[in-house]
Parts: structure tokens; C-alpha cells; sequence
């Protein structure tokens, strides 16, 4: 049986709270459903005032469901109308009813706490951490900041569950009243409050993280619903920060003297980073910054803070495991069965019905299989479409940085899904653009292709010239011989020799043995391109006829008038006839598969690490978008490592054919189609010879001002293993590309600006002593 190892993470579910702005209650609420919630701290709260503002708010932080809390229409219209969040929860509140009881569907207090008690309390009390549980009248100007910072949850009518009764009584929870018009505490670092027990056992994964995350205050207003807001924001993205109302200066002093000694005392990641930081809304300034001391930072917050570019939110998780799975097929699909190891949640019956996000990373994936993947692109536009694929509840899927999150019970311990098709994947990522994608007869006999060679890796043989002229020089129902196969794979005549190619490894070999010409042909043998076959002498009609060695027997038949004869009597001294075979047999010169092959080759390896996937010939077509009907002859898409932003290349590839205005005009729309918000399209032209200086004109005009997204290849670039081996030969360009918007930098450099690499002093051409 096949497996496949597969890491799985535990995090929370990410509800993004939407308020309307200005309604202080609903903030209020949001802060104390989140406390709630293990890992809720991390929750963003989601103003609906300025549309683009709160779905870049919902991009930021990557958010997993939505939940109004504000009795207003806008903000139910709001939620309604994001399709690609629907709520993942059976009841649509978070606490339910459960027979007699009230119960949280999401993962709550009760698991850190029971995590703590065993760890601490229950074995050790001397040994247990101190936890503060703040209380302050609500009449307290810096009631909200206190709720923000040091935490609180709804009453037990509404939970169904005494949360800070279970603090205190496994815990050992100590109660602190702040007075009215009081000094803020001062508390031990070490301690805990609701606030720090809410994010127990719970950090920062590597594939997010939040390189603007300066400790220090957060300057503002304790009465301005936009200040209160923010500063759950950034906490929400673990930022440690504290509140500091200058008006309120007396009662934050001495907190904040301790705070800033605190954060001075931080280790900085670089010798530029300071400690403290402190946070104002730009339209607020900072009326003196003299009591902060000095060696400080200063952060400015307006709307360009949250577009994705400055602060991240981070990914959070309570633990990770690895399940070796097990592969099968259902329905005509992979499928992939697992056990959930190690689930970092309370044992207890009455919890498994509480829900988080399982994040599910793949590995290597379906090893050798081109046509379906477990690496699906970070776009949340498609998570219905990635549960209805991959699972069977299309409201459970999310999609997540360089993984797939399923909302699953904290109970279940096994699980199955299902591989994306590749070639439906791509067609639902145009639909996003308002384009339908269909795979064109063309596109069908080039995956055919690939796949009779057994991949895109082993149609390395193409590379090589005198491969090429072999299948290009014979009809299908034209014989040669050996010797000829031989010669041509050589590099005979107008052909690159075969010695230039050695440092390309088609067929497993010594390191630094030679390529030859007969391993090539064997290997070809092998993925059956050509087939061997005897030719025979009809002694009634006199024509000679192929016969492959399959078909060969004692006793023939002639192919022409049906006479029979025994084949002994001409075997002597009979040499091996080949013959294109399969898909080579066709005289459509394989719907120009082999350029398309080794163009996708080098796409496919370039971006290894960004999991890429791809799609032969798809005919285009506009359903929304401002496109004609038009086709391309490949699909790559992959996704930027530091970014996660989505990389898409079409193109269109010849062999010996000139590029149309044409093809430049209808691809270059269907870029244009695609949202700057989230792709990078590249356009690539390809040919197995060299462009003519008007195809080259024509290619300039698909780069958009600075945008660079034209990217072009020749039998230069096609041909060595190493894309840019040759080119950095002749051109000033660095040979090592790895990425598309390297391939791009040297399209303009090479084709359009033609900056050819000077010969060194002393090694100039026609210079004799």
C-alpha cells in the first residue's frame, strides 16, 4: 500500500468579530466571546463602516468564519455577502444548547486550564504559575482598556460555564480588584491574567510571521472606539503592548515606568531594533513623548498598516504531529486516509464536540502524479470548492498559507480526503477572473504525451536537437534504420552535437560518464516514441511493407494484396527497421508537444519550491471578463515563498512558427483580467528558434510600465538543464534564476535591451601578440 507522510498543525479557529463603528457594545462583546475562545486573543474585531477597509482587515488576518454582533443591516449584508466564508459551525451562535446545557462550539478555556492544573496545581501547587483575575467597576473611565488587556469573558447565563470559577478553583486564581480612579497594578511578568492564560500553550508558526512586532505602548484615548479597536488589532497579532491614555497620565505612571523598563530589557532581533515602540493613530498625534524617555520608536497607524505589506498576523497553533496515510483511489480519485496523533486538547467526553482548524501540510505530495495535488493555492475564494473536492463538507475547507485547513472536533481522531484534479483546480482559479477554462484538444494530446514519457522530468530527451530532427525528419509510415537513428542523435549535419549535451542526464549513468547516442535511443525505445520492426519483400506484388516485432511471425501476410508467405527466407542478413510509435505515430507533429514539454519543464523546476502545478492547451473563453475567445498552450501556477502571492504563466509555444499580434493581444487581455490584489501573471512565448526582431516588438508591449511579465525562451534556454547555462555565456546576466520575476528581469535584458557580456581584457577577439 502507497503512503504518504503528512504533518498536521493545531490552531485555533480565526472568527473575525464585525461591528459596526462607534457601537461600544458590540466591542465589548467581541473582546469577551474572544477570551473565551483558547487562542481568541488572536481574533480580529472587524469595523463595517468602510467596505475595502474591513476586507483588507479580513485578508490581514486570514480569517476562518465571520460573526455579526451588531444588530445593524450592514453589517448582517456584510457577512452575507462573503460567499467564501460560510459559517463553519453547526449553530450559528457560539454557545448552544446541549441538552440541559449551554456549551461553546469552538475550543475553550477549559483545555488550557485542565493543561495547567495537570502540569502544576494537580501534581506540584508550589510549582503553579500565579493568575491574576482582574475585576474594576465599569463606571471606570479605563474599563475597556482594562477588558482589552487584562481580559474577561460573558456570565455563566450566557457560556453555560463558569470560567473564572474554574480559574480559581484549579488554578488557584487570585482575585484583584483595581479601584476606581486607581493606579493600574503591577504584577509579577511571570504571572498570568485571563488574557495570558487564553493564549497558553500556544505560538507563532514559521510560515507566517510578524516582523513588526516592537513592544512597547499604545498611545491614545480610552473613550475613542477607534483606539480601543486598533489596540485589540495589534495585540491580535501578538504585539505586546499596553494602553496609555495621556489624559489619564497619573493613573498610568508608575505601569508604565515598569512597562518601558520591561521592554528595554527585551532582546532585539538586530542591532537597528528599539525597545520601546510607541503606536498612535496618524491622526492623532503624540502630544509629548518626553515622559517616554529616550532611544525610542515611533509608529504612525493609518490604513496603510493593515495592507499586508508592514504587520502580519501571525499563524498561531497549539501543536503539530506527523501521520504517515495511507493512499488509495474511490470514484476515480487519490484519496488519503490518516490518523490525528497527538491532539493537544482536554480528554474529557464533553469537549469533543468543540471545533478548530486541523492545517494539513503534504510533504512532497503525490509523488510522479502530474494530474492531481494535495498543494492547493493559498485563495480563499475557493474554499467552497476545495471542501466540496476535498472533503465532504463544503463548509469546512480554508484555504491557509503552504497548507489546507479542515475545521474538525476536537474528538475526531481519523480522517479522509480527496486530490484536486489539477486541470478543474485551474479552471476554477480563471473562473475567479471571469474566465471559463477548458482543456483543448490540443492540451489533451500534450498531457497525453507527457504522461506516455512518464512526466515532464523524463522528457529530457527532447532537449536534445538530434532527438528532435529524428521524430521531425520521419513520417510516421516512414522506416530507418539504426545506424541512421544513430547518426541524427549524434548531431549529424545541422545538428547540435551530442557532446554539448552532457551534462544532461536522461537515463541513469555514473557521474561523469558520457551520454551516448545509444542510451539515448534505448531510452526512447523504452518510453515508446519509436517502435523496432522488421520490413519484408511481398513476393506476389513485389512491395516491400513494415511489420513491428510484435506483430512479426513465420507465416505473413502482405499488407497490400493479402498474400501469404513465410518470413524465414528473408530474415537473413535483415537489419532492424523503427518506426514513430503511439502519439509520435500522429502527422499533427503532436499538436506541438515537445516545445511545450520543455518549456513547461523549466517553468516546473524553477519554481520547485513553490509547489507548482500545470495544465497543457486550455481554450479560454469570457464569462465576465473583457477577453476573446483564445487559447493557451500551458498553464503554470505557483506561489511566491515570501509572499504567498499566486504566480500564473501563460504562453504560447512554436517550433518553428512566427508569434502573432494575435497571440500577444488575446494574452495579454487574459492577464489583464486576473486582480493585481493577489496574482502575478507572466506571459511566456517559447520557440525552438530564434525570434525575429518584429516577433520581438510585438512580445515588448505585454510588459505594463514598470511590471515586467514578459518572459521568452529559445532552443538556448530550452535545451540545457540549467535554464540560463548558455545564455550568461553571450549576455550579462547571472546564470541562476529562481523565480518567474527573475526570468522576466532577463527577458528584458537579453531580448529587449540586448546587453551582451564584453569580452575580458586580454581576451579580445582578433588581438594577436
Amino acid at each position: 500500500m502507497n503512503t504518504l507522510s503528512i504533518k498536521l498543525r493545531y490552531r485555533p479557529l480565526r472568527i473575525g468579530w464585525c461591528v459596526e463603528v462607534g457601537d461600544f457594545g458590540a466591542l465589548r462583546q467581541a473582546m469577551r466571546m474572544s477570551f473565551v475562545q483558547w487562542g481568541g486573543r488572536y481574533n480580529p474585531i472587524v469595523p463595517i463602516g468602510d467596505k475595502a477597509h474591513a476586507e483588507t482587515i479580513m485578508r490581514l488576518y486570514r480569517v476562518d468564519a465571520l460573526h455579526a454582533l451588531s444588530d445593524s443591516a450592514a453589517v448582517r449584508d456584510f457577512v452575507a455577502k462573503q460567499a467564501h466564508l460560510p459559517w463553519p459551525l453547526f449553530h450559528d451562535d457560539l454557545f448552544t444548547p446541549r441538552g440541559e446545557d449551554v456549551c461553546c462550539q469552538v475550543v475553550d478555556l477549559h483545555h488550557p486550564i485542565a493543561k495547567l492544573y495537570d502540569e502544576t496545581t494537580n501534581r506540584n501547587p508550589d510549582l503553579a504559575t500565579p493568575l491574576h483575575l482582574f475585576e474594576w467597576d465599569s463606571a471606570d473611565p479605563l474599563a475597556d482598556v482594562f477588558l482589552a488587556t487584562y481580559g474577561g469573558v460573558p456570565s455563566p447565563d450566557v457560556t453555560g460555564a463558569d470560567y473564572l470559577g474554574l480559574a480559581r478553583t484549579y488554578l488557584l486564581g487570585q482575585r484583584n480588584i483595581i479601584p476606581l480612579e486607581g493606579e493600574l497594578p503591577i504584577f509579577d511578568p511571570a504571572a498570568m491574567t485571563l488574557a495570558s492564560l487564553n493564549r497558553a500553550y500556544i505560538e507563532q508558526h514559521y510560515v507566517v510571521r510578524n516582523t513588526w512586532d516592537n513592544p512597547g505602548f499604545y498611545v491614545g484615548r480610552t473613550d475613542n472606539f477607534d483606539d480601543i479597536l486598533t489596540f485589540w488589532n495589534l495585540r491580535a497579532c501578538d504585539i505586546q503592548l499596553f494602553f496609555y491614555d495621556e489624559r489619564h497620565a497619573p493613573r498610568f505612571e508608575k505601569f508604565r515606568q515598569f512597562w518601558d523598563g520591561e521592554c528595554r530589557r527585551m532582546p532585539k532581533a538586530g542591532p537597528n531594533e528599539v525597545h520601546p515602540t510607541l503606536w498612535h493613530r496618524r491622526d492623532l498625534p503624540l502630544e509629548d513623548r518626553t515622559r517616554f524617555g529616550e532611544n525610542l520608536a515611533v509608529c504612525a497607524i493609518d490604513e496603510h498598516l493593515w495592507n499586508g505589506l508592514n504587520i502580519q498576523a501571525p499563524m498561531m497553533y497549539f501543536g503539530e504531529s506527523s501521520s504517515l496515510a495511507s493512499l488509495g483511489e474511490s470514484s476515480g480519485k487519490t484519496t488519503v486516509s490518516f490518523a490525528i496523533m497527538d491532539r493537544p486538547f482536554s480528554k474529557h467526553f464533553s469537549l469533543d464536540q468543540q471545533h478548530y482548524v486541523l492545517s494539513l501540510d503534504p510533504g512532497i505530495g503525490l509523488f510522479g502524479n502530474e494530474q492531481a495535488t494535495f498543494h492547493l493555492p493559498f485563495l480563499p475564494a475557493l474554499n467552497e470548492f476545495y471542501g466540496r473536492n476535498c472533503h465532504f463538507d463544503r463548509r469546512s475547507a480554508r484555504a491557509e498559507p503552504e497548507s489546507l485547513g479542515l475545521v474538525a472536533k476536537a474528538g475526531d481522531s481519523d480522517l479522509s480526503l480527496r486530490a484536486v484534479e489539477v486541470s478543474q483546480l485551474i479552471a476554477e482559479i480563471f473562473a475567479t477572473a471571469g474566465i471559463e477554462a477548458k482543456p483543448s484538444d490540443a492540451g489533451k494530446v500534450v498531457s497525453a504525451l507527457i504522461r506516455q514519457m512518464g512526466g515532464l522530468d523524463d522528457c529530457r530527451a527532447f532537449k536534445i536537437e538530434g532527438v528532435r530532427r529524428l521524430i521531425e525528419n520521419h513520417r510516421p509510415d516512414q522506416s530507418f534504420s539504426r545506424s541512421a537513428a544513430m547518426q541524427t542523435i549524434f548531431g549529424q549535419g545541422t545538428c547540435r552535437l551530442l557532446s554539448e549535451y552532457q551534462q544532461l542526464y536522461i537515463e541513469p549513468r555514473r557521474l561523469g560518464a558520457p551520454l551516448t547516442n545509444d542510451a539515448v535511443l534505448k531510452q526512447l525505445l523504452e518510453k515508446g516514441v519509436f517502435r523496432p520492426g522488421l520490413e519484408f519483400d511481398c513476393p506476389n506484388c513485389r512491395l516491400s511493407f513494415w511489420i513491428s516485432l510484435d506483430d512479426a511471425k513465420s507465416s505473413l501476410e502482405c499488407q497490400y494484396c493479402g498474400h501469404r508467405f513465410g518470413a524465414s527466407s528473408q530474415l537473413r542478413d535483415k537489419n532492424w527497421a523503427f518506426r514513430r510509435s503511439g502519439l509520435f505515430g500522429r502527422n499533427d507533429h503532436q499538436a506541438g508537444g515537445i516545445p511545450v514539454a520543455l518549456t513547461l519543464q523549466q517553468l516546473v523546476k524553477l519554481n520547485s519550491f513553490g509547489h507548482p502545478i500545470y495544465a497543457t492547451g486550455m481554450t479560454l473563453r469570457p464569462a465576465g471578463a473583457a477577453i476573446r475567445p483564445c487559447e493557451t498552450d500551458f498553464v503554470v501556477v505557483a506561489r511566491r515563498s515570501r509572499t504567498r502571492r499566486i504566480q500564473i504563466v501563460i504562453g504560447e509555444t512554436k517550433t518553428r512558427h512566427p508569434i502573432t499580434a494575435d497571440d500577444v493581444r488575446n494574452l495579454t487581455a487574459v492577464a489583464e483580467a486576473f486582480s493585481t490584489d493577489t496574482f502575478d501573471l507572466y506571459i511566456a512565448f517559447s520557440r525552438l528558434t530564434p525570434f525575429e526582431d518584429e516577433e520581438v516588438d510585438l512580445i515588448r508591449t505585454v510588459n505594463n510600465g514598470h511590471r515586467l511579465r514578459a518572459i521568452m525562451l529559445t532552443a538556448r534556454e530550452l535545451e540545457p538543464y540549467f535554464l540560463y547555462e548558455r545564455t550568461a555565456q553571450e549576455f550579462d546576466i547571472e546564470q541562476i534564476a529562481v523565480s518567474f520575476d527573475d526570468m522576466a528581469r532577463v527577458t528584458d535584458r537579453v531580448f529587449f535591451q540586448n546587453i551582451r557580456r564584453q569580452p575580458r581584457e586580454g581576451n579580445v577577439e582578433g588581438h594577436h601578440d
